[in-house]
């Protein structure tokens, strides 16, 4: 594959002022007004990375739309109570420029917000062996902007996305297949570790670099 890069990191919240005040917190920075997502009953945040961006989004208490299967699993119980403990970097999307169907994912969702839209794909669960990884949206999803991406509107800031890191079992090498396919430019290092509990990973973790002082931080 080619053509491919990060286009965004998630961070999952079970409210999205905890998410906020985590970030906020941890980075010293101020995040963007509330976007709504109304076709998913989701609201988010995002905060400019350089060449990417950070996506803090939650269910959004407010909306009165109910859909099976939410963005990420926001909405299933098993998310809520065990993978959203507390706010957790859950995803990330994969921007392409073509739209076309893609090996393994779903068929596109059209969105559109404002002057933006959009066209999002998710991972087939099809292919996934639930033994082995017990959330689906651990595995990144596809977003393919037919507007121009929010990123150049986006408040310029002393951030920078470093690199992500990934703590796996080895029994989930699949996962490092799937990854390694879209030959991403950012920098993905994969660490493998004997832990038997495969409810716990793949657990992703984003290294922020400050230009300014230089001092970096981890967003898991």
């Amino acid at each position: 594959m080619s053509n491919f890069k990060i286009d965004h990191i998630v961070l999952g919240s079970k409210t999205l002022e905890e998410g906020s005040e985590y970030i906020q917190d941890l980075l010293n920075v101020k995040l963007s007004s509330i976007g709504k997502h109304k076709i998913m009953g989701t609201h988010n945040r995002v905060l400019k990375l350089g060449t990417l961006y950070l996506e803090i989004i939650a269910l959004d208490p407010s909306s009165e739309i109910q859909v099976s299967d939410c963005w990420f699993g926001l909405n299933k119980k098993y998310v809520q109570e065990e993978i959203l403990k507390k706010p957790s970097l859950i995803s990330f999307v994969i921007s392409s420029k073509e739209d076309r169907n893609f090996e393994n994912y779903n068929k596109k969702i059209f969105v559109q917000r404002d002057k933006l839209s959009w066209n999002f794909r998710r991972p087939k669960k099809s292919i996934i062996n639930k033994n082995l990884f017990s959330y689906a949206d651990v595995f990144p999803s596809i977003i393919n902007w037919v507007s121009e991406s929010p990123l150049g509107d986006m408040t310029d800031n002393s951030l920078l996305f470093s690199d992500l890191e990934i703590k796996l079992n080895y029994k989930q090498s699949f996962y490092v297949d799937f990854i390694k396919k879209f030959n991403l430019k950012e920098k993905i290092g994969f660490n493998f570790t004997d832990i038997n509990c495969l409810a716990l990973l793949p657990k992703l973790k984003a290294n922020i670099i400050n230009t300014k002082n230089k001092k970096v931080f981890s967003i898991n």
